[in-house]
C-alpha cells in the first residue's frame, strides 16, 4: 500500500508540477546548446497571405455587433482578410444581424450538428492559405493575425495556438480568478512546449491552421481544437504558440457555472 501510495502521489505531482519543472530544464538546456531561436520577420503588407477569419456561432445574436467591431479593429490589410461566420443550426437573429455587415460571409445550414461539424463545413469552403478560428464570445488583440502569419513563415509550422486570457467580471470573482491562474500556467507550459519542439494542442478561443492541411474530423469529436492540432503534429508538422496573439473572454460567473463545465 505504501508503494502504491507514493506512486500515485508522484503521478499527481508530475502531472501538475513535475512536468513543468522538467520542461523548463529541457528548454534551458536547448538554449545552451543551440541558442535562442531567431525571430522570423513579418513580410511587407503587399506580400502578406490571404487569411480567413472564421467564427463558429450558434444563436449568438447578442454578441454579433461586439464581435464584428472587434474584427474590424484587427491590424491586417482589409483586402486580404476574409470574414466568415458558420452559423449552422442557429434559430435566433444571428444571421439577420450579420446581414448588416456586407464584408461578412455567412455559411449556414438549418440543421444543428455541433461545432465540429460546423468546422468541417466551413473549412471545406475556405480558399485562403491560412484560416484563423475563434469563438464568438472572445475578443482578439489587434496584432494577432500578423503575429500568426509571422510564425507561419516557418514551413514546418502547420498551426498557431494563441493565448487565452481570462477576465474577471469584478474583483474577488473566485471562479474567474482561479481559471485565470490555471490558464496562465497552461500558457507557460505551451510556450515552453513550442520552444522545445511543438505545442501539442490549441485552444479553440484562438487558433490558426494552414487550410490545405486540414483533415475533416469525426463529428462526435469533443475536443475539436486538440484533435485538429494533433492530426497535424502526427503528420510531422509543428504547432507554434504565441502570447502575442491572444483571445480575451470572461471566466465563469461563479463556482456553480464552473462546476457545469
Amino acid at each position: 500500500m505504501k508503494i502504491a501510495f507514493w506512486i500515485c502521489a508522484f503521478l499527481v505531482f508530475y502531472t501538475y508540477l513535475g512536468y513543468g519543472m522538467l520542461l523548463w530544464l529541457l528548454v534551458k538546456l536547448k538554449r545552451i546548446v543551440r541558442g535562442k531561436a531567431e525571430r522570423k520577420a513579418l513580410p511587407a503588407d503587399d506580400e502578406l497571405p490571404e487569411v480567413t477569419f472564421m467564427v463558429c456561432a450558434y444563436n449568438e445574436q447578442d454578441i454579433v455587433d461586439m464581435k464584428m467591431k472587434d474584427i474590424h479593429q484587427l491590424d491586417y490589410p482589409k483586402e486580404k482578410l476574409h470574414i466568415t461566420w458558420v452559423t449552422d443550426g442557429s434559430s435566433d437573429e444571428t444571421n439577420n444581424r450579420l446581414k448588416a455587415y456586407p464584408d461578412a460571409e455567412i455559411i449556414f445550414t438549418p440543421e444543428r450538428k455541433g461545432k465540429t461539424a460546423a468546422l468541417n463545413h466551413g473549412l471545406s469552403l475556405v480558399k485562403s492559405e491560412i484560416t484563423v478560428m475563434t469563438d464568438a464570445n472572445t475578443m482578439v488583440n489587434a496584432g494577432a493575425i500578423k503575429e500568426i502569419v509571422r510564425l507561419m513563415q516557418d514551413p514546418k509550422v502547420a498551426g498557431v495556438a494563441g493565448e487565452k486570457r481570462v477576465m474577471a467580471r469584478h474583483e474577488g470573482q473566485t471562479a474567474a480568478e482561479g481559471e485565470g491562474l490555471y490558464w496562465r500556467y497552461e500558457s507557460a507550459l505551451k510556450q515552453m512546449d513550442s520552444e522545445l519542439y511543438s505545442a501539442m494542442g490549441a485552444a479553440g478561443e484562438l487558433n490558426a491552421i494552414r487550410t490545405s492541411l486540414y483533415a475533416p474530423m469525426p463529428e462526435n469529436a469533443l475536443l475539436d481544437d486538440f484533435v485538429m492540432s494533433m492530426k497535424m503534429v502526427d503528420k510531422g508538422y509543428k504547432i507554434a504558440y504565441s502570447h502575442d496573439a491572444y483571445a480575451m473572454e470572461y471566466g465563469s460567473a461563479d463556482l456553480q457555472e464552473e462546476s457545469k463545465r
